[in-house]
């Protein structure tokens, strides 16, 4: 070490120095036990006053090291060290901060001590217990780092203070002045980016991998899926309570939760003044050569934490001021500041050069401080009711509604100035960089400020309930008169305020219609420029109800502030272009009629037709979020507001609800009505795809509704789409939606998005009990039915599987004899689809013949559907079916070893096979271990049949190969769910031993048939090791004796590898 230190000294070789600062680093972390504490301060300080004395003869990169080991010294020796020394260093620290020095040593040292105690990925490794990294953390959070932060606060109000002079200084001068501010900022960007510890003991404390006591159960139990999900949805890696729970644990990370004795620093005005100064002043910062990134984004990310403060403590009442007046008094500055923001940026062109970086800081910003206040609770008590959040912000503070109203502007000017690109001449260089205008800064700053604008509306609901609920509460006798008019002043400021809303909400709707108009007319215009740039895109991804779900979401909360006026403007943008759709093909008959197509020949029909299309499909996308929500795990009901304004119109006629569904319903039948052979080029499969799309979507929700969800139902809904029971059309409509099917199915066989869309809104509608059995009894089904199956092969063999499913869903809902003959026929169809292929006796000398692999595949997928729809209803007769197919898949699985689209096709029946037949359904233990025994010989010959097709399934790259082995880990968990049935040890209640140890013994296969026909890399692959060590985990928690008894020695050394590998993964579960 003193070889080190004397090569510091006294070598004039850069790089020696700086390799003599590593070895001193290495040294005093393996060799502190043996040099002691007092040695090790001892070392450090002299390393300080070393740096301290050549800061300005040192070379940048070995200055900056020498001050990374003074941090890794004083951190390793921190538990050790008295108070009064750590004091004492700190201290000498922060007077070195405000000391004017240049480079200053005090504020690169603290930089990194901030770094390695957080101990985070920037800390040091001392190969220490956790244990030594958390009580650093605890006892320099507390003072230390407070007196650090204030350090760095002062250099920089200094440097405001002369950032009036920067002008008059020559540029050395000014490029100082932007360094100690750069490097103040760096400390204040950390601290305030800071994971305090926290005393509650329900917190999980980072690197602790434990569970919260009130956590969850097991998270297998998210997955616990019902056979009525969509076969195309089906993911393993989807649950519905991760979302809530990775949108809690952002949050936690993303907004610091300061100690109160932050306060005085952290709530003081001007300290929250001065940091919206430094953003401004930052922006002239031009030396960025330092310090990486530049001061511009180290202030931005400050002005981002503090506009998020949060936290009992940080706002715990003080003795001259209760906690909510300190939290109204900092939102009064953030608001005031922000303003100034707002104002400034709408003042902008906000398509010219740097306005970009004025827009992100500005939106990231508001949504910071919105969503975080809005998440905090009053303590204000009005009525003997907790005051809510908006309406404290509201009532609290007189900024409220002028710092709104900006930020509507704010929205309705960035949609403006969207559509100002989109006329300019702008367009193609964005469209050539950005991808086109979506992708581009303006609207990714809207979609932010539309999710913080979300936020809002929904707490407006929130609070009127509570309003609502408060009047209806009856005073007490002798209660205080100035509750209760604290109450009606509180009405009143939310009548106010819900007033302005709706104000606003109409005012970013018409710009965003506007603008989404715009884009059809640019998209359509350059379609056939971009027809090769954009094929890759024109999959499921590309779906507009899906890319844009959160813009459309954002607009229905904006209409259903005011139903009527909203769904007024829609109905008539939907009723003038499909008339004016009606006119161009009545003028293209005529001109047909005649004998002369000149109008058609130009190109102009077309480029109309096609933008009325486009611009139809926007305006039912927009009225399909406005009436109804989606859902799929829980029941969907007609939204209030939609429901009350429909309950206020006199007829059927004047209700826009009613109407807009049965335009969207006339304009389906239009497109399907194909008046000429040679103008379906004219027609609109995606128009005609999103038709059923939204019938998808609002079909269960409105059509043959039970009023007893309901407390006040709407006449005219009832009576258009009731049932027959109630006075309504529903019957007659779901008929004419069957004879739409059969239709669509006619006209666009080869369009694969539109039949799967169709086929997908046969299974919503067997969701609901009322709505099967009126299909089921109508006398469109048994015609649709055969239909089905006797044309299946005209369709793609994508969507075989899916007609399977709907068809025997909706089966399901008829009467015994019609189930009967229904499932007899689906049956039928899929025995003759493979299983006569299969016993021909020319079969052996064909098996390679493109048509016959493709009929196999579709057999296969066929039985794959209706093992999805299996259900107490048709349960046993699947079962029956497995049974005699059984021996189908093996002989298939043998034939085509060599292949990769027969087995993987297998391995998904098994899966479906796995997760929706019912175990405890079947009536004895003898055929339950057949059921065992069947898929045990189907994993057998699949694992024999594997080796030969080793080398060309075992790539990273290859998806089809990643996703047979995710399917194959998938089955082996659905196994264990459904046998166990999440018993708490390895035999299942419901199931004997005996059966239970043999399902035991086929699940262990399993997994060991994983391992011997993946490569290791594909069970490495991001998506499939979650599965995988789900299934695991799941296998060791129900079936370690089973595991213990089956499994392979070697095996067990690689599911060890695999769970290492999970644990250092960076996957969030």
């Amino acid at each position: 070490m003193r070889i080190a230190l004397n090569c510091l000294v006294n070598s004039s070789v850069p790089t020696a120095k700086f390799f003599a600062v590593r070895g001193i680093k290495e040294s005093v972390i393996a060799s502190y036990s043996l040099l002691g504490v007092a040695n090790a301060l001892a070392l450090r300080d002299e390393l300080f006053q070393l740096a301290l004395t050549n800061s300005r003869s040192f070379e940048s990169f070995v200055l900056d090291s020498l001050c990374w080991v003074i941090a890794v010294i004083t951190k390793r020796a921190w538990i050790d060290t008295p108070e009064e020394r750590r004091s004492e260093f700190t201290q000498i620290l922060c007077e070195d901060i405000v000391g004017h020095n240049t480079p200053c040593i005090g504020m690169i040292t603290a930089t990194y001590l901030i770094d390695e105690v957080s101990g985070g990925s920037k800390c040091s490794q001392f190969r220490l217990p956790w244990e030594f990294h958390y009580a650093c953390k605890t006892t320099f959070e507390n003072t230390h780092m407070l007196r650090l932060f204030e350090a760095a606060l002062k250099v920089i109000h200094r440097q405001l203070q002369r950032s009036a002079e920067m002008q008059h200084m020559p540029p050395s001068g000014s490029h100082t002045i932007a360094y100690e501010r750069r490097s103040a900022l760096h400390i204040a960007d950390r601290v305030l980016g800071w994971a305090f510890t926290s005393s509650d003991e329900s917190t999980v404390i980072a690197a602790s991998f434990g569970q919260s006591k009130g956590g969850s159960g097991a998270a297998s139990a998210r997955n616990g899926g019902q056979h009525s999900s969509s076969r195309d949805s089906d993911n393993l890696d989807d649950g519905d309570s991760s979302g809530l729970a990775i949108f809690e644990h952002d949050l936690q990370n993303r907004t610091p939760l300061f100690p109160q004795n932050w306060q005085s620093l952290l709530l003081n005005g001007e300290v929250l003044t001065m940091f919206f100064s430094v953003y401004e002043a930052t922006l002239s910062d031009q030396m960025h050569a330092y310090f990486s990134p530049g001061s511009s984004h180290l202030a931005l990310q400050c002005l981002v934490q503090i506009s998020g403060i949060r936290g009992k403590d940080i706002f715990a009442a003080t003795a001259s001021k209760g906690g909510d007046t300190l939290r109204a008094e900092f939102a009064r500055v953030i608001m005031r500041n922000q303003l100034q923001m707002i104002r400034h940026v709408c003042s902008m062109d906000l398509v010219s050069e740097g306005s970009e970086d004025m827009v992100v800081a500005t939106k990231q910003m508001v949504r910071r401080f919105i969503e975080t206040q809005l998440e905090e609770p009053s303590s204000t008590v009005v009525a003997n009711q907790q005051l809510h959040s908006l309406a404290f912000l509201v009532i609290g503070v007189p900024e409220a509604h002028e710092y709104f109203g900006e930020v509507s502007k704010f929205i309705c000017m960035l949609l403006n100035a969207a559509a100002g690109i989109l006329r300019s001449d702008m367009l193609q260089r964005i469209d050539d960089d950005f991808g086109d205008v979506d992708n581009y800064f303006v609207m990714q700053a809207f979609d932010e400020l539309a999710s913080a604008w979300s936020t809002v509306i929904n707490e407006i609901r929130e609070w009127e309930y509570l309003e609502d609920a408060a009047l209806n509460v009856e005073p007490s006798a002798g209660g205080d008169r100035s509750d209760a008019d604290k109450q009606v002043s509180n009405h009143s400021v939310l009548s106010s305020f819900t007033h302005f809303l709706v104000t606003t909400a109409y005012l970013i709707r018409s710009e965003y219609i506007q603008l989404r108009m715009l884009m059809c007319e640019d998209s359509v215009s350059s379609s056939g420029s971009r027809a090769e740039s954009l094929s890759l895109d024109q999959g499921l991804l590309a779906k507009d109800y899906v890319v844009y779900e959160d813009q459309l979401q954002f607009f229905a909360l904006l209409a259903r502030l005011d139903v009527r006026t909203s769904l007024d403007r829609l109905y008539e943008n939907l009723c003038s272009r499909c008339n004016a759709l009606q006119e161009e093909f009545r003028a293209l008959e005529a001109s047909a009629s005649e004998g002369t197509y000149a109008r058609s020949g130009d190109g102009f029909n077309q480029h109309t037709v096609d933008l009325l299309h486009e611009q139809t499909q926007w305006i039912v996308l927009m009225i399909g979020f406005t009436l109804c929500d989606s859902g799929t795990s829980e029941r969907v009901l007609i939204p209030k507001p939609v429901l009350e304004y429909s309950a206020t119109c006199s007829s059927l006629e004047q209700d826009l609800v009613v109407q807009c569904i049965m335009t969207m319903l006339k304009t389906l039948e239009f497109e399907l009505a194909s008046p000429l052979p040679s103008h379906s080029a004219y027609g609109s499969p995606l128009l005609v795809e999103t038709l059923f799309w939204t019938l998808q979507r609002i079909a269960p929700v409105y059509f043959l509704l039970d009023r007893s969800d309901y407390r006040n139902v709407s006449a005219s809904i009832v009576t258009a789409f009731g049932g027959s029971a109630d006075g309504g059309n529903g019957a007659a409509i779901i008929n004419g939606i069957l004879d739409l099917v059969k239709r669509t199915f006619d006209l666009w066989s080869a369009e694969e998005d539109v039949l799967q869309m169709c086929v997908s809104g046969l299974r919503t509608l067997a969701q609901r009990a009322a709505i099967a059995r009126e299909v089921t009894t109508s006398p469109q089904f048994a015609p649709l039915m055969q239909y089905f199956t006797s044309n299946i092969t005209r369709f793609p063999e994508a969507i075989h599987g899916s007609i399977i499913e709907a068809l025997a869903l909706l089966a399901c809902h008829s009467s015994a004899a019609n189930h009967e003959r229904c499932f007899a026929d689906l049956k039928s169809l899929i025995l003759r689809s493979f299983s006569q292929v299969v016993h021909t006796g020319s079969f052996m000398a064909r098996h390679q013949d493109a048509r016959l692999v493709n009929q196999l595949l579709g057999g296969l997928d066929m039985m794959d559907g209706l093992l999805s729809a299996a259900n107490f209803r048709n349960m046993e007769a699947v079962f029956a079916l497995f049974f005699e197919v059984q021996p189908l898949f093996e002989q298939l699985l043998t034939v085509y070893a060599c292949g990769e689209e027969v087995p993987r096709q297998v391995v998904q029946a098994m899966e479906s096979a796995a997760r929706y037949l019912d175990i405890s359904s079947l009536p004895d233990d003898e055929h339950m271990l057949r059921f065992s025994h069947c898929f045990r010989e189907l994993l057998q010959r699949y694992q024999k049949s594997s080796t030969n097709r080793s080398t060309l399934l075992h790539s990273d790259t290859d998806i089809e190969s990643l996703s047979e082995i995710r399917s194959l880990i998938s089955a082996m968990s659905h196994l264990v769910h459904n046998e166990m049935g999440f018993a708490p040890d390895e035999v299942s209640p419901s199931i004997a031993k005996a059966v239970s140890e043999d399902f035991g013994e086929t699940e262990v296969f399993g997994l060991y048939c994983i391992y011997v026909t993946a490569d290791p890399s594909q069970l490495l692959a991001p998506n499939v090791l979650r599965i995988h060590i789900q299934l695991l985990s799941e296998m060791v928690q129900y079936r370690l004796l089973s595991l213990v008894r089956w499994l392979p020695t070697e095996i067990w050394a690689r599911v060890m590898d695999t769970l290492l590998a999970g644990i250092d993964h960076g996957i969030y579960d």
